[in-house]
């Protein structure tokens, strides 16, 4: 009695634990894991495996766990007959499955199983959102078949396991949405930006020309030329306030030209010393350079006044671009950098600001996946 007390306090504890790694959002790799674990441990076994079925004779080792002894890596690929296998059997019907043995069978998976020293297994399906995503299975390498009834010991761990999944799935679905909200607008901020540089800008432009033609046909000494320096120094001021503008919605040299070129425009306006010491050398996606880019201008736009100088580094990760904005007043600006910090956020990356001098932000380079 004592021992059955204890197993059921020692399934009630993996059955917690698991459930806060999920509401923990702790990566499903890691859940994956520990579902495989609990459900050996559970049955006596010594191995335990989370299954993502690819069609309907094929299955990938998504999380696994074993003690001691030969089995299958995480991202191995299995192919069953839907009718000689505890992980094809759950396929086929949706529940708890078994197979008491591989022996005399034929096909892919009972030669691995017997290669592996695999005789018996149990599986119990991962259902999510009505669907037989995938599977739990424990296996044995022992000469007698797992007990009876041992796939329906492990429902309960398929449960938590397709909990982690629709988990994942809606985080995926959500930073693809807000990935979706940054890239739209991006695209309003060029249509804009095109709009006024070819629309507003040309008008601005030829009213310049005409009072310009004008002030040339006046009376140098008569109030009508003053009038017309006074409204050609007023447009001139409204140009530069309009390029200043279309410039901060989307800046036309991003587009055409790339990220470092973009870099090097803003340093060479910026108010403050501006020291590049590294760019990338090639072209990103869109979203992930104007991300990039509004880092940069944003940081050195909130900038302290009374600082001497600042540094720019954007290197190239591969799967990612990390930006560096650093001068020895940056925790001051902490509080006004929250939309870079949104932003950066909602391309699936991430900022951290060393309060002593330096702001990093990981902009990932790949689009967003929709879930596992």
């Amino acid at each position: 009695m004592a021992t059955s007390i204890r197993s059921d306090r020692d399934e009630h504890a993996a059955l917690l634990e698991i459930a806060m790694l999920i509401a923990r959002e702790a990566p499903a790799e890691t859940v994956f894991e520990a579902v495989s674990e609990a459900a050996a441990r559970r049955l006596g076994s010594d191995s335990g495996a989370v299954l993502r079925y690819v069609g309907d004779e094929r299955a990938v080792v998504v999380g696994v766990w074993r003690e001691g002894g030969r089995g299958l890596p995480v991202n191995a690929e299995l192919d069953f007959d839907r009718r000689n296998s505890s992980a094809g059997r759950v396929r086929s019907t949706g529940r708890p499955a078994r197979a008491d043995s591989y022996e005399g069978q034929h096909g892919e998976l009972p030669v691995l199983m017997r290669a592996i020293d695999v005789r018996s297994s149990v599986a119990a399906p991962v259902t999510v959102a009505g669907e037989v995503w995938g599977a739990v299975a424990v296996t044995s390498s022992r000469a007698e078949p797992l007990p009876a009834g041992s796939e329906s010991r492990i429902t309960d761990l398929a449960e938590l396991a397709a909990s982690a999944v629709a988990h994942e799935q809606a985080l995926s679905r959500l930073e693809a949405s807000r990935r979706r909200l940054v890239e739209e607008a991006d695209e309003a901020r060029r249509r804009l930006e095109r709009e006024l540089h070819e629309g507003t800008q040309q008008h601005l432009l030829a009213l310049t020309l005409k009072l310009r033609m004008a002030r040339s046909r006046a009376d140098p000494d008569s109030e009508i030329a003053a009038l017309l320096d006074d409204a050609l120094a007023e447009a001139m001021i409204a140009n530069e306030a309009l390029r200043e503008l279309a410039r901060g919605l989307y800046p036309i040299v991003l587009s055409e030209r790339g990220l470092a070129a973009a870099l090097q425009a803003v340093a060479a306006r910026a108010p403050v010393a501006v020291h590049l010491r590294e760019l990338p050398r090639r072209r990103f996606p869109p979203v992930a350079e104007a991300t990039a880019y509004f880092v940069v201008a944003g940081a050195i736009l909130t900038a302290p006044d009374g600082i001497d100088s600042i540094a720019v580094a954007v290197a190239d990760r591969g799967e990612l671009l990390l930006v560096e904005v650093g001068h020895d007043r940056i925790g001051e600006a902490e509080p006004r950098l929250r939309g870079i910090v949104e932003r950066v956020a909602a391309v699936g990356g991430r900022v951290h600001v060393d309060r002593n001098s330096v702001l990093r932000a990981e902009v990932p380079l790949a689009t967003v996946a929709g879930g596992l």
